[in-house]
């Protein structure tokens, strides 16, 4: 393509150069009769000026040499011939000549460095280009697709060619190099090498012409320095990431410990006293007594499975290894499984649930979302006074379907709503209610989250209660047609 432009411009030029003595004697001609013989040399003169900035050398004195001929030809003495009478007419064509060659001299000078200003700027903008792309990459094998596309694109008019190598290929190149990215010099091109953090190697392969090397290898290696660099940032994205993910990690460790040691041992000590009342008194103990005994300790260890459980399953999220298997159920019955495993714990409080009517079916994961419902109606149930009423409001709005759990307790701080979800953070109220671990609405919030929704402080007013939103979006819902 570039061959093409090339040749059209050089026949534009020489067609210039021949048109332009053709239009100064066509504007000589009419003058013939008002100016002086040198006065038209001069209209001569300018097209040979304009000839030589907008032209080359050659096309230049070419024009030169047939503005003198048409000028003599048609305005000199004897006319109508080539025959030169007078000094001053050879002169005339000297001047043309040297202008000619000065002209075209310095107006090629001129283009060639506005060619390479131009040049530069493209360079510098394919440059700005590539490194913006290459900043907008967070892994590996993006990067080296960018990169690879981009110096296709930047190269198309150029006799590059640019090819990804087989992998088996590129790791036999780095086996020996310590260094992650490798740039290899050949006799028709590069080769360049990298090697991931999982030890996958990757190449790509720069073919040159031998008369375009040297240039190319310029731009390649401005092209590289980048890719260095947006390597190095990847790499230190990654290493970073990694500390604060074991870091994340060694922080969850210890506040589980934390948590088992303070929060299980109240469990545990009740069920080691009504046990122990049980086998040291065994006689002394009325029926009903034992019976208490029993409950409590039946209590207690259920309490000390939930709190486990909620364990368990924080520190599967905490570690990625929670995933989802969905499936299309209806809200209706995974509330309803919430509701039932709550009955051991109502002490006297009412559930009051309202749904609206048609609800759609949903694709997630039914036993967690029941987790995440139950985990905000344990909460509610702890803090509600017996004999108090926790209302259930699920409902359609815009693009979302809203759980609504409301409570009559004490109400959560303004000040506590954005933390109320953090894990291990738990409210206390003196001794009237028990405090949990903290994990609850922590584990509510990463299966809601999972599932492209959330959960959040609906309102809440002090001595009067809370009321807990989940929400979860439509986009998993379908109307049950052909279900």
């Amino acid at each position: 393509m570039s061959e093409l432009q090339s040749r059209a411009s050089l026949q534009r030029h020489w067609l210039l150069a021949s048109a332009a003595p053709v239009a100064a004697t066509l504007i000589c001609w009419p003058l013939f009769e008002l100016l002086p013989a040198a006065s038209l040399s001069l209209l001569y003169l300018a097209s040979v000026l304009i000839v030589a900035i907008g032209t080359s050398t050659r096309p230049a004195l070419w024009s030169a040499l047939l503005s003198f001929l048409a000028y003599n030809f048609f305005f000199t003495e004897p006319r109508f011939t080539l025959f030169i009478l007078h000094r001053e007419d050879i002169i005339t064509a000297l001047v043309l000549v040297l202008v000619a060659l000065l002209t075209g001299q310095l107006a090629a000078r001129l283009r060639e460095k506005v060619d390479a200003l131009e040049t530069s700027i493209r360079w510098n903008q394919g440059q700005m280009a590539l490194a913006q792309a290459l900043s907008d990459c967070m892994d590996a094998p993006a990067l080296i697709t960018v990169f690879s596309s981009h110096l296709k694109e930047r190269f198309s008019h150029r006799p590059c060619r640019i090819e990804r190598l087989p992998e088996v290929e590129a790791g036999a190149a780095m086996e020996m190099c310590p260094e992650s990215i490798l740039l290899k010099e050949e006799m028709t091109g590069y080769c360049l090498y990298v090697r991931d953090q999982d030890a996958q190697v990757q190449g790509l392969s720069f073919r040159f012409n031998a008369d375009q090397l040297p240039d190319l290898k310029v731009q390649l290696n401005s092209a590289v320095e980048l890719f260095k660099l947006a390597w190095s940032r990847i790499q230190l994205a990654q290493r970073l990431q990694r500390e604060t993910l074991e870091k994340e990690r060694e922080q969850l460790r210890s506040a589980l410990l934390s948590s088992i040691s303070h929060d299980l041992r109240t469990p545990l000590a009740t069920m080691i006293g009504s046990v122990s009342t049980l086998i040291d008194l065994p006689e002394s103990l009325s029926q009903e007594q034992k019976r208490e005994l029993l409950d409590n300790t039946l209590s207690e260890a259920r309490r000390l499975d939930r709190y486990i459980q909620k364990l368990l399953d924080m520190t599967k999220i905490g570690q990625g290894e929670l995933k989802l298997e969905r499936d299309w159920v209806g809200v209706d019955e995974v509330l309803n499984v919430a509701l039932r495993r709550l009955q051991p714990l109502l002490k006297g409080q009412r559930i009051d649930v309202v749904c609206q009517p048609d609800l759609p079916m949903f694709n997630l994961h039914a036993a967690l979302v029941e987790q995440a419902i139950f985990n905000v109606l344990e909460n509610a149930v702890r803090f509600t006074p017996p004999n108090e009423v926790i209302r259930i409001e699920v409902s359609v709005e815009g693009d979302d379907l809203n759980i609504d759990i409301a409570d009559t307790g004490p109400g959560i701080p303004a000040r506590h709503w954005p933390r109320i979800f953090d894990m291990f953070f738990t409210l206390s109220h003196g001794d009237q209610q028990t405090g949990g671990t903290g994990l609850g609405l922590a584990i509510c919030q990463s299966v809601l989250g999972a599932h492209g929704g959330e959960a959040s402080v609906l309102s809440s007013t002090p001595d009067h209660g809370s009321c807990i939103r989940l929400r979860l979006p439509l986009t998993l819902a379908h109307n049950g047609d052909g279900a």
